[in-house]
């Protein structure tokens, strides 16, 4: 590879360039808004939480008791939540809070004395807590729901 001279016009091009990525950078850094508002503490505050203890929600004025087989929820293990009420076809989603961890789908497991049952393996993370929210969703009305995963 023949040596090049450093001239003028190609000082001046390099200049012109690194003035551009810098003024890029900044701009994106100045204007950046996050994609999701899930990391908003005040959003989140008042989402029930399956953690602890069931909770009541409402879906097309049904009024739904939500709970899980067994505390505390565990990373590296499969979770089961129980859906107490009318017999809607529900669709459950959860995705990580914090982190993306992918979408964790729930399969129907089984039916009985209006208690509908619903699992999916719930991953390992590197931390020892994570926070997931559940999406859960029957025809064109959906509720939200978060539980607390620890290793």
């Amino acid at each position: 590879m023949a040596v090049e001279k450093l001239t003028g016009p190609r000082l001046f091009q390099l200049i012109f360039l690194l003035f551009v990525l810098i003024a890029a950078f900044t701009w994106r850094t100045i204007t950046y808004v996050p994609e999701s508002g899930l990391t908003s503490d005040s959003k989140l505050s008042n989402i029930c939480d399956v953690t602890e203890e069931a909770c009541l929600i409402n879906i097309d004025n049904n009024q739904i008791i939500i709970d899980v087989a067994s505390r505390p929820i565990q990373q590296n293990a499969e979770m089961i939540v129980n859906i107490k009420g009318e017999d809607l076809a529900f669709n459950l989603q959860a995705k990580g809070v914090d982190m993306n961890m992918g979408i964790l789908k729930f399969t129907k497991e089984l039916k009985s004395d209006g208690v509908a049952s619903y699992s999916t393996f719930v991953p390992k993370c590197k931390h020892n807590e994570m926070e997931w929210l559940v999406v859960i969703a029957t025809g064109g009305k959906s509720e939200e729901i978060t539980f607390t995963a620890k290793k």
